[in-house]
């Protein structure tokens, strides 16, 4: 079994109904979904590990996923289809390939390379090796499944500081200065590296709503956002950087935009009034906070007792990631931080090809 469609953009979305103990059950035995799938350090490697895979999906997109696994796909988990000059068939997806060869792993999760010469056929089909499970599983097994799904959502905070002891784990990765680097926040790729308009989408932020953008650099969400809440709402745009501010005042001005406010913050203090922020997004600037634990009591006190904390950075997993490590964070240490800070985390966004996505809200 593989759970690969992709988030559905609504946050707000059907419960998960079913049993979560016969949800497991029905993963470990009769879905043999543990096969092709690894939770935590056990399964298999066909499939995505899905030790998270409940802050990652809804429980609509679990559903669909189970039923029509070919509906939403990641391009890397399409079926790949190899058939050697003799004749031989080979179904999997690709671990790497080039201009001479190709690995695969197929649906058994054994590893396979070829050399392109000896193929006859090669190619890329529109669908999933999973089947579909509409017919294998009845309504009630599936809504099990789906429950259990939903309690897979890694280590949380509270455990590790278990772990820890009472005064938390340290921070130990080191932070990155503030960047001027002009050129990579105005690069002709970036649209297509951090999908901003998919991104607003999936946050959903109603009309007239109030958001911060903290940490605005350039105004690249600024005036996205500001169009999402529309006149009657306010985007509040905060930088430490005086010359940032000026760049945000221009792309405002150029969107002729009224509905946005120039807040010039310090390392410590956003300067964000109390109880009054819907939403805050920190895009590609939490790694270069000078005092991050500050900042994140000052975000929690402004946010509205419902309020959301949407926080991006670029992946430290990934390796085609074209920037320092300094100005890239893991998930871990994402999730660590901000949860210690009094937040808990209720979904990872999963369409960003390079960066993590964490939406958190305060822990009451």
């Amino acid at each position: 079994m593989f759970v690969l469609g992709l988030s559905l953009l609504g946050l707000a979305a059907l419960p998960a109904l079913g049993d979560a103990a016969a949800g497991r059950s029905v993963f470990m035995g009769k879905g043999d979904c543990v096969n092709c799938h690894s939770v935590g350090d056990r399964g298999g490697s066909v499939g995505p590990d899905l030790s998270e895979i409940g802050l990652r999906r809804t429980p609509e997109s679990l559903r669909l996923s189970i039923v029509d696994p070919g509906a939403e796909i990641y391009r890397e988990y399409l079926t790949v289809s190899a058939i050697t000059k003799l004749g031989q068939r080979i179904e999997g997806i690709a671990l790497n390939e080039d201009d001479l060869s190709i690995q695969l792993r197929d649906s058994a999760g054994n590893p396979k390379s070829f050399l392109k010469e000896n193929l006859r056929d090669l190619r890329r089909e529109e669908r999933s090796l999973m089947p579909s499970y509409a017919s294998r599983l009845s309504a009630v097994e599936i809504e099990n499944l789906v429950a259990y799904l939903r309690t897979l959502r890694g280590v949380a905070v509270a455990r590790r500081l278990e772990t820890a002891g009472a005064a938390g784990a340290p921070r130990t990765r080191d932070i990155a200065r503030v960047s001027e680097n002009l050129t990579w926040l105005t690069r002709p790729d970036r649209d297509s590296d951090e999908r901003p308009d998919t991104l607003v989408d999936a946050l959903e932020i109603p009309r007239g709503a109030t958001v911060a953008d903290l940490g605005a650099g350039a105004g690249y969400f600024t005036w996205r956002l500001a169009r999402r809440v529309g006149p009657q709402g306010r985007v509040i745009a905060v930088e430490i950087q005086r010359q940032m501010l000026d760049l945000v005042a221009q792309e405002v001005k150029k969107e002729a935009l009224t509905n946005v406010e120039l807040v010039l913050g310090s390392p410590r203090d956003p300067r964000l009034p109390e109880g009054s922020v819907d939403l805050v997004l920190i895009a590609n600037a939490y790694h270069e906070f000078s005092e991050p634990e500050a900042i994140l009591a000052a975000v929690r006190r402004c946010l509205k007792p419902d309020g959301r904390l949407v926080l991006i950075e670029y992946a430290k997993e990934n390796s085609r990631v074209p920037i320092s490590p300094l100005h890239r964070m893991s998930f871990n240490e994402i999730r660590s931080e901000v949860e210690s800070a009094g937040f808990e985390i209720i979904r990872a966004l999963d369409f960003l090809p390079m960066q993590h996505g964490l939406i958190f809200t305060k822990r009451q």
